[in-house]
């Protein structure tokens, strides 16, 4: 194999938004006193907003995957597996203001000229911009702030994109919202969901080219809602295409269902962000799978669910789709993001897209076509003989082809395990929930209704992103091992619960022995043959926590579900280093980027049950104190919710702010009482604050406002 260079270069709508220009209060935080960040070393201060310039691997990590392409790879080369042991805490940035509670969950954070963007995920999401080597804060700003409501039960989202200088987010309720990178101010705000229904905000923009592309999640788990894709204006935040992936009644892909009703049933949800290749002006964004997870619908491939689709940049129209599981019974759709790469095999150069899904198989795929590079099998389901009777049964069910043919599935041909694909016996007790014993399969198995089948749990290959490593021609994937074992009840139960993934269509057979405690797989394919060049199994209950980052160093970086962020060799696998800290959780993917000649480990954690983004660089000066900030004691500072809640939109000498999107508070001279009632209640262009803000940070604020607008004693 020779390498060549790489060419890659939300129950929303309680609240009735659309897309537009926000007036309203409540933007950014002043940047004049970061009191959540504490770090070693100097900063380019982040004076200026960063520009984009994702196209390729870069020094930068500018993207979600730090390119366009989601190499997830950067060029910084400063560490290597000679010196990481010298790797320590460099700094320590709050992701919310003191005394807020919310983790830092599946937050990817994105990097470029010296400042580093992250959002923390809770009841009311923060986001904010720091200072990419000190970690000190530029500017804040939440949901709440812009007039975006709690919406239950927000999980949070996995990542931001910056480009035409803004950050770019989901926020609860399925909005997307645009903010200034240089000071945080909203400028607009859309309405991704618009289906009246919950659709969680979980999916990362990416940008590229005066576009924000975004999918949007749950309707794999909730019934009735249709999968989609949409791009919108970076600067006006104005729609420009929607993809439906669960296309509509009498419009292409529809003719491979069963019938016109099962398209109204729901699915095909986007849970990642999606990759780009502009050179062929395409996006691909994975698939999810049909509404419910297990549904008796007729015979049917059931396009464009359970694949990848490679639409058009500027129009969104479908140049190709590729379907990794046919008529999805199993829930084994595509979680996690593609990865572009280019290479030489066999004197021929490819360019190529891996995918990895549910089902444990990866599949690599030249992404001008969509067609396999490496070889893929139609077979059989894998009990299909040695349980004919619960295939008898499952295909009067609709597990068939339209031709009355056995179902298939493709099956890459003699490639490498990223985990197991069968059931493994030392995993599960003896018997059954039932007394009885378990029926043992493999990935794509029939469901009988006397027994319970074991066979692979379909979570193991997640949402957890692929990092890439173009000098080796590795790709680096996160699994976790367990079994899933099930007993068909018949699919004649109508749904109780429209948010129950599996409604009364099967008794589990998981539980302690089965699928938990589950254990992690860290597993190096090799491009070239797809086949594994090395792999990490950790202990049962130590699971593969979020994906990877991989740089030009040799070093491939990740994090378990203990806590620990571990690096390793990219080459032979080899753990090299590794850090942890009693207080701390990690289910974030870390990035790699360089400032100022020094080269940066970062990840967004949840330290002391609080959001915060943790940097490492060699032979760094530890944080004095890698600790939560407590918040403060005795009354509330009304100077420090003024910072944190309205400087960006009031001028107030007294505080050092000019905003100028609400009115100048110094001119205006208002009593302590009507500031106390505009807070409370909001009102014109001002968001109400009740629920925001305890009672006593209303009384600090309107007391603090009063006193110092103007500088006359009110």
């Amino acid at each position: 194999m020779k390498l060549v260079p790489s060419r890659i270069v939300l129950m929303a709508v309680a609240i009735a938004l659309v897309a537009g220009v926000i007036a309203g209060c409540g933007g950014g935080s002043s940047s004049s006193s970061p009191s959540n960040a504490t770090g070693a070393g100097g900063g380019s201060g982040g004076s200026q907003p960063a520009s984009f310039a994702g196209e390729a691997p870069s020094s930068s990590w500018p993207s979600v995957g730090n390119d366009i392409g989601g190499t997830r790879y950067s060029t910084a080369s400063q560490i290597t597996p000679q010196n990481v042991a010298q790797l320590k805490p460099a700094y320590l940035a709050m992701l919310e203001p003191p005394g807020s509670q919310g983790s830092g969950g599946e937050n990817n954070p994105v990097e470029s000229e010296g400042i580093i963007y992250a959002s923390s995920s809770s009841e009311n999401p923060v986001l904010g911009s720091y200072d990419a080597s000190t970690g000190k804060q530029i500017w804040q700003t939440s949901a709440a702030q812009i007039g975006i409501k709690h919406v239950p039960p927000n999980i949070g989202t996995r990542g931001i994109a910056i480009g035409d200088g803004q950050v770019y987010v989901e926020e609860p309720g399925g909005v997307l919202a645009a903010f200034d990178q240089k000071t945080g101010k909203p400028a607009w705000k859309a309405l991704v969901n618009t289906q009246h229904a919950y659709q969680y905000s979980q999916p990362t923009p990416v940008y590229w080219d005066g576009l924000v592309y975004i999918g949007q999640s749950g309707s794999d788990i909730i019934g009735g809602l249709r999968g989609f894709v949409k791009a919108f204006d970076a600067k006006t935040g104005k729609l420009v295409w929607t993809f439906h992936t669960l296309p509509k009644p009498n419009t292409p892909g529809a003719e491979t269902w069963n019938s016109p009703s099962e398209l109204k049933d729901g699915g095909g949800g986007v849970w990642t962000n999606p990759v780009i290749d502009p050179k062929l002006g395409l996006v691909y964004f994975p698939t999810g799978n049909p509404w419910p997870d297990i549904g008796g619908r007729g015979p049917g491939d059931e396009a464009y669910l359970d694949g990848i689709v490679a639409l058009d940049l500027k129009s969104g129209k479908l140049r190709w789709f590729y379907q990794t599981t046919h008529h999805d019974e199993w829930d084994y759709d595509c979680a996690q993001p593609p990865v572009l790469w280019t290479q030489e095999v066999e004197g021929k150069t490819v360019d190529g897209l891996s995918i990895g899904c549910k089902n444990g198989y990866v599949y690599e795929l030249d992404r001008e076509t969509g067609k396999p590079v490496t070889p893929v099998k139609e077979e059989e389901l894998s009990n299909a003989k040695s349980d004919p009777t619960a295939k008898a049964y499952d295909e009067k069910l609709g597990w068939k082809k339209p031709n009355g043919e056995p179902l298939t599935e493709p099956i890459p041909v003699d490639a490498g395990e990223v985990t197991p694909h069968c059931a493994n016996k030392n995993l599960l007790p003896p018997e059954a929930p039932d007394g009885k014993g378990f029926e043992y399969a493999c990935a794509y198995m029939y469901f009988g209704k006397d027994h319970y089948t074991a066979g692979w749990n379909g979570t193991a290959m997640d949402w957890e992103p692929t990092s890439y490593d173009p000098q080796l021609g590795y790709t680096y994937y996160c699994t976790n091992v367990g079994i899933h074992a099930a007993k068909l009840k018949g699919f004649d139960v109508k749904q109780s619960d429209e948010f129950k993934v599996f409604p009364q269509l099967y008794e589990n057979g998981e539980g302690k022995g089965a699928t938990e405690p589950r254990s992690g797989w860290f597993t190096a394919l090799d491009l070239n043959d797809n086949k594994t060049v090395w792999q990490k199994r950790f202990p049962t209950g130590v699971e593969c926590a979020a994906g990877s980052a991989t740089s030009a160093g040799g070093l491939v970086f990740m994090s378990d579900s203990t806590g620990k962020l571990r690096a390793f060799e990219a080459k032979n696998g080899k753990e090299v280093w590794s850090y942890s800290h009693k207080d701390l959780e990690l289910r974030a993917p870390p990035v790699v980027y360089e400032v100022g000649g020094t080269e940066y480990l970062s990840v967004v954690a949840t330290l002391e049950g609080k959001a915060a983004l943790l940097g490492f660089a060699l032979n760094a000066s530890e944080p004095s104190q890698l600790t939560a900030p407590k918040p403060a004691s005795g009354p509330a500072s009304g100077e420090k919710v003024f910072e944190s809640s309205c400087g960006t939109c009031h001028t107030l000498a007294a505080a050092g702010t000019t905003g100028t999107v609400g009115p100048n508070l110094d001119e205006l001279g208002p009593s302590e009482s009507t500031v106390e009632h505009q807070v409370i209640n909001g009102g014109g262009k001002m968001p109400a604050f009740k629920g925001q803000l305890s009672p006593a940070e209303i009384k600090a604020v309107s007391k603090y406002v009063a006193q110092s607008a103007g500088n006359q004693e009110k």
